[in-house]
């Protein structure tokens, strides 16, 4: 279970990210009683005999600034009713060693020490081990109970604290001198048959006499154990976004730290949704860049601009949002007529003209989408295409795409002054006022390069991904691949902050085509990429989550190390079928996982459980699928469309791990939830934005109807109890329908219920395939609400077989066999 600091003085950072390893105590530390240790700046976990200690502090500051102390506290846990103090044991070797190296004498160094992902303490009690590890950055602990163990056996002995007590929800709060941490109510399940078992379970908590308090657990008995139960993300919300002619998401989405989302593309409909106050509410070329910013429920447009020059094409293709709200659009503007290069600048930018009528773009919107903070053409006196942008702390943007130009904007010193080939990748950093170049190289060989997406570490490193035909492309000593395979391969490069040199520069592909799209990096250096490959000898790694090639193309999942020496991982991402996939945008979450988005024709492909959409929609569907962290297996996967033709291109992570998704359907059956800004299809084609959650909300899953006519369920009935003789409880419900494709809501209703009350809701449905109810409990009772779920056929009779109950989230309490 995750331990949680609420309310207090600690520092932010000092506490949340946790190591993922633990180091043994090979003499290193002076302290003989620690056994394994985790340690970074603000908090140490240690594992001793019988106890884990957990300590955080605070650097204190003198009058002039300087740290001259450190406050904190320490919690030391224990286990009560053992018959001995139990050592831990270190499982799961990680990668790497630890290295301490004190003073001139080497015996007083400890080189090459292992380092583990979990800490055991086995036989605590009866048949019953404890367990620590690290996950999403944070602590964790669970208790594995073997057939036969004995529940009450467990009691945990927590000193240090200044008291203990349960919250409304459940949770146990544990108030220290430095503030207050918090442990999220336990939940148990079992492992059986080859699925999960949810069991509810609390805290027990007992004051001792001594001034410590000791924690222990109690399983409820309301539950049904010969029922599957499961856990859903919520599609939070799903809405349409567009005019009645032709709008296109072929670009991107971020988030802002609200949670609101901003998207850009391009959109040729007069009647595109737009505010008033905006930049522009006129659209003015054959097509416009869009930049929309929606509220964080789906529910509101908070502005919601066109930006583009007259008789022109006008494309937005990535975007970016800094901490004050300012967003940052690149993209293309395609002059039809040369008279009219009028695509908005301001004074003093770098660029106020263009020299052809093909050119990149750069543009900064206030935070309120009323104005350009600055905008500048980038480009030379032959075509130049941006696709994406990334900014520093402090607003330098950063920019890759492809140029034609042999007067290309460069600077002196940088990596590679003059166009090689055709056509070169270029990397651009723009300064914050948008008034000069901080460095700009191209990068390529003789052919075509093509620079798709960009990613910086903190020392200002840019991280290049993008597709190439030149057998000459640059590359470095080293690098994983350093000949060209096919026609077109991927490559990854990494420029210095100052864009004079390549750190490294490695081709990745196979012997036919591959489209590397989207690059993010995480905080050691790692790359990852995803797109598109015709390759069936692209390269993949053993044990990765597919390595089997199924034509006609399959996306891809690509981990490099830091060095560009090695893959860590990679997978190929696609149906059995032949279908063709394709993969746009890809995010990285807190805990290594990432998220890709694209288009599928696989009516076979991968979805898990808890999709959101488990059946193919029609002619090409958006998918969405996040990978775990090993790059091993899927963590969730689902389609999004409707029967038309769906694609996802642009995927955003929220620091909960919710996903964001923007993309573009021509289907008007595309699934959107109530109560969002449209819910209705605008035109030919329109922009999608999607909200996945994944949160400790309750569900059924999908119930398949009957397929007997006599059988066939007209209504659901749902039956809540509180059970609790004292503290009452609320429900909100939301039940939603499969009918072919689409999956509606045909009720919400929140519910509050006293003590000791039963209540029954029924719910009409039209004629469906398949239906879900979610449900969410809050309220001091609501670890004693019961839910039972009964489709109901057209003479009232109950259909007890497909009763349902209540499950839980987050398991921490686990029942298991023993290995």
């Amino acid at each position: 279970m995750p331990l949680m600091k609420q309310q207090s003085k600690l520092a932010t950072q000092s506490y949340g990210k946790i190591p993922l390893s633990f180091v043994p105590n090979r003499g290193q530390i002076a302290d003989s009683r620690i056994v394994y240790q985790s340690q970074m700046q603000g908090c140490r976990y240690a594992f001793g005999a019988g106890t884990a200690w957990m300590t955080y502090w605070e650097r204190q500051t003198n009058e002039v600034g300087q740290q001259s102390s450190a406050e904190g506290v320490t919690l030391a846990w224990t286990f009560r009713g053992t018959q001995s103090a139990v050592l831990p044991e270190g499982q799961q070797p990680g990668q790497g060693t630890f290295n301490r190296l004190s003073g001139n004498d080497p015996a007083g160094n400890h080189i090459a020490l292992p380092l583990y992902k979990r800490v055991v303490y086995r036989e605590v009690w009866a048949g019953i081990d404890v367990i620590f590890y690290g996950q999403s950055l944070q602590l964790k602990y669970d208790v594995h109970l073997s057939p036969g163990s004995r529940i009450e056996d467990v009691q945990l002995r927590c000193e240090g604290a200044d008291e203990l007590q349960l919250d409304m929800d459940g949770n146990l709060l544990i108030a220290t001198p430095s503030g207050t941490l918090m442990d999220l109510k336990p939940v148990a399940y079992q492992e059986m048959d080859g699925g999960t078992r949810s069991l509810a379970c609390r805290f027990i908590l007992q004051p001792d006499l001594d001034g410590s308090f000791t924690v222990g657990f109690q399983l409820e008995e309301d539950y049904d154990a010969a029922l599957p139960l499961v856990i859903d993300p919520i599609l939070t919300f799903s809405t349409f976004l567009g005019g009645s002619g032709i709008d296109s998401s072929a670009s991107d989405i971020a988030l802002d730290s609200s949670q609101c989302t901003y998207i850009t593309g391009y959109s040729g409909s007069a009647n595109f949704p737009v505010t008033p106050g905006a930049f522009s509410n006129t659209l003015t070329g054959v097509s416009d860049v869009i930049v929309t910013k929606i509220n964080p429920k789906g529910t509101e447009i908070l502005y919601s601009t066109y930006i583009g020059g007259r008789r022109s094409d006008n494309v937005g293709k990535s975007i970016v949002v800094d901490s004050s709200g300012h967003a940052y659009v690149t993209g293309h503007t395609i002059t039809l007529i040369t008279d009219t290069l009028d695509f908005p600048t301001t004074p003093g930018a770098f660029q106020t003209m263009p020299l052809t009528n093909y050119s990149a773009f750069v543009t900064k919107l206030n935070p309120t989408g009323t104005a350009l903070v600055y905008s500048t053409y980038l480009g030379g006196s032959n075509g130049s295409f941006a696709n994406g942008i990334v900014i520093d702390d402090s607003g330098n943007a950063y920019v890759t795409g492809t140029t034609r130009s042999a007067d290309f904007p460069v600077t002196p010193g940088v990596y590679q002054p003059t166009l090689a080939g055709f056509g070169n990748v270029f990397v651009s950093k723009l300064n914050a006022a948008g008034t000069a170049l901080v460095y700009s190289t191209y990068l390529g060989g003789l052919y075509e390069d093509t620079g798709t997406g960009i990613a910086i570490d903190s020392a200002g490193n840019a991280f290049v991904t993008g597709r190439t035909t030149s057998l000459n492309f640059p590359v470095t000593p080293g690098a994983f691949q350093t000949m060209q395979l096919g026609y077109t391969n991927g490559f990854v490069a990494k420029l210095n902050a100052v864009g004079s040199e390549l750190i490294y520069s490695s081709y990745i592909g196979g012997n036919i085509t591959d489209h590397p799209e989207g690059i993010v990096i995480d905080d050691a250096g790692n790359a990852y990429m995803t797109g598109q490959t015709y390759s069936s000898d692209f390269p993949v790694t053993p044990g990765a989550y597919n390595t089997n090639y199924v034509s006609s193309s399959m996306a891809f999942i690509t981990k490099m190390n830091p060095t560009g020496s090695a893959l860590v991982y990679s997978t190929f991402l696609g149906g059995f079928m032949a279908g063709t996939e394709a993969a746009f945008d890809i995010a990285l979450d807190a805990s290594g996982q990432v998220a890709v988005t694209g288009v599928t024709s696989s009516p076979d492909f991968p979805v898990t459980p808890d999709a959101v959409q488990s059946v193919y929609g029609g002619t090409n569907d958006a998918f969405i699928t996040v990978l775990n962290p090993e790059g091993s297996s899927l963590v969730f996967s689902t389609y999004l469309g409707g029967s038309g033709i769906d694609g996802g291109s642009g995927i955003a992570v929220d620091p909960a791990g919710n996903l964001y998704l923007l993309g573009e359907s021509w289907a008007s059956d595309f699934p959107v939830t109530r109560q969002v800004f449209q819910p209705f299809f605008g035109g030919r084609a329109d922009l999608f934005i999607a909200k996945i959650q994944f949160a400790a909300v309750f569900s059924t899953g999908l119930l398949h109807n009957v397929a007997s006519a006599s059988r066939a369920a007209s209504a659901v009935m749902i039956l809540i109890s509180n059970d609790s003789l004292i503290n009452s409880a609320s429900i909100q419900i939301a039940a939603y329908f499969l009918s072919g494709t689409r999956r509606m809501a045909f009720a919400s209703e929140l519910l509050a219920l006293p003590p000791e009350r039963t209540i029954t809701r029924r719910y009409n449905v039209e004629s469906y395939q398949s239906i879900e109810i979610q449900y969410e409990l809050t309220g001091p009772g609501s670890g004693d609400m019961v839910v039972n779920v009964f489709p109901v056929d057209e003479h009232g009779n109950l259909h007890a077989d497909l009763r349902v109950l209540r499950a839980e989230a987050t398991p921490l309490l686990m029942l298991t066999p023993r290995d």
